[in-house]
């Protein structure tokens, strides 16, 4: 009898190995095999030498790890860090939120004379240019006002005035992705680098010295032009920066004969600049007053004469993400802090936190330090990134998050993004949705990929220690090139 049973035992088992679907151990050899070749990959790169690679891939759909390396270490995470502002701004003040910057008085108009002070209150607008502080003035006009008897103040108690994360570095003060916060800021266009002047240096003259124009044309900075103009066939070697604590721009070096140059520089005091315009617009407006310029806070009762919207959020976020502006995450963070008291870093930090505890992410576990990745004490890891991104797809805002990711290959500036340029000659190209980041010493990419079979995954890849951070691309292009081509499908059929 224990023969028979034995016999029918072994006949059954090997029915049900006849019956199991081929296409198990086939995609288990295709995941070994790509597992195999970035295991080669990452050993024989030499740019990887003394650096640190984290990396986490994962099935979109069921969180299931494809490949994992160093993906629990804490990593600087540069602008990957702004993954978690997006969907901390979203989660808090929705897709559809609106910011404001309104004109107030606390007192009366009369036949073309405003009896008291006019107020320029901003309330931490990210996209607010000079255009529209323009408008602003020509919208007073249009109110009949020819006159104001008070001062000219603007408010920018919104937010606290701490203007720099506790991280950022002298040297950064003057760059455009390191400018100044405040609730009351203006940009030259639109790329929205908020607290920052466009400075336009052009060797197209007969002189042997540089023409230059700024954006918006102001008085508030002043520019020491030390530059010359070389020869047509010299390399341009020019600088342009802003002297710490002050706003002088200096402008040195060479710039090769028929060439443009340009940059976008950040103010020393954003808040005085917004009102230093403000002033000057009034003035073409052909409106003026008897008191003084300032800074200061509107009284509760204030009358609202103007007011100014943003577009919606989920439109400021091509921007923000797109592009990787530093000043609308600090931005972001500073609002979503604003409770009784004005917005502040901590708050803010505080509130995101709150937020990635509903999304089961470790957060005692993480270091954030600001909202824009600027900080080299940020600490995160790639699983956590992935996390992320797993988790907020079943948000109902998410569709505006993942638009706002830059998509590979795309050359429309508001499409790809800072990866428009990457992947162009590839099958990747419109299949890597994805946010880039860059410090010194880190690259880092992470996001959304459509596979071969039309499946998604997620990725983070986060590289610490680099010589050279400009080989980070090629690294991250050639890691998730070598997961397309080497893993059919995730799920078994």
């Amino acid at each position: 009898m224990l023969r028979i049973f034995l016999r029918i035992l072994a006949g059954g088992l090997l029915l049900f190995l006849c019956m199991v679907p081929q296409t198990h151990v086939h995609v288990a050899g295709k995941e070994d095999r790509m597992k195999e070749r970035i295991e080669k990959y990452l050993a024989g790169e030499g740019r990887l030498q003394g650096a640190v690679a984290a990396i986490h891939i994962a099935d979109a759909e069921t969180g299931k790890t494809l490949y994992e390396q160093h993906a629990d270490v804490r990593m600087r995470p540069a602008s990957n860090m702004k993954l978690l502002t997006a969907a901390a701004v979203l989660h808090e003040l929705g897709p559809s939120h609106h910011f404001q910057t309104k004109v107030a008085t606390d007192g009366r108009i009369e036949e073309g004379k405003l009896e008291g002070n006019l107020y320029l209150i901003g309330q931490g607008d990210p996209s607010l240019t000079y255009k529209d502080l323009q408008q602003l003035t020509i919208q007073l006009q249009n109110l009949g006002i020819h006159h104001i008897s008070g001062d000219i103040i603007a408010d920018d108690t919104w937010f606290d005035q701490a203007r720099y994360s506790e991280d950022t570095t002298w040297k950064d003060e003057s760059a455009y992705y390191g400018a100044a916060i405040s609730a009351l800021t203006v940009s030259p266009d639109e790329d929205h680098d908020t607290g920052t002047v466009k400075v336009e240096v052009r060797a197209d003259t007969s002189s042997q010295i540089p023409a230059i124009r700024t954006s918006p044309a102001t008085d508030y900075i002043t520019v020491r032009n030390n530059a010359v103009i070389a020869g047509e066939q010299d390399e341009t070697d020019l600088e342009i920066v802003r002297t710490h604590g002050k706003n002088e721009i200096v402008i040195s070096g060479s710039l090769a004969k028929g060439e443009k140059e340009q940059e976008w520089v950040a103010v020393w005091e954003p808040t005085e600049y917004v009102l230093h315009l403000f002033a000057d617009y009034l003035n073409e407006a052909g409106i003026n007053w008897e008191g003084t310029a300032k800074t200061g806070t509107a009284p509760s009762q204030s009358q609202t004469l103007l007011k100014r919207e943003s577009a919606p959020l989920e439109e400021l976020l091509l921007p923000f993400m797109k592009l990787s502006n530093n000043g609308h995450a600090e931005m972001f963070i500073k609002q979503i802090g604003r409770k009784e008291k004005p917005g502040n870093w901590p708050d803010g930090i505080e509130q995101m936190e709150r937020y990635l505890k509903q999304l089961q992410l470790p957060v005692e576990q993480m270091v954030i330090r600001d909202g824009s990745g600027l900080s080299h004490a940020n600490g995160i890891t790639a699983r956590q990134l992935t996390s992320l991104l797993i988790n907020v797809q079943k948000a109902s805002w998410f569709p505006s998050f993942k638009r706002s990711l830059p998509i590979a290959g795309e050359p429309e500036r508001l499409l790809g993004g800072t990866l428009r340029s990457r992947f162009t000659e590839s099958e990747l190209a419109g299949n890597v949705i994805a946010k880039t980041g860059t410090l010194t010493g880190v690259s880092s990419l992470s996001g959304y990929m459509k596979t071969k079979t039309g499946e998604q995954l997620v990725f983070s890849i986060v590289l610490n220690g680099l010589l050279d951070e400009e080989d980070g691309p090629v690294i991250e292009d050639h890691l998730l090139k070598l997961v397309y081509d080497n893993l059919e499908s995730m799920h078994n059929n």
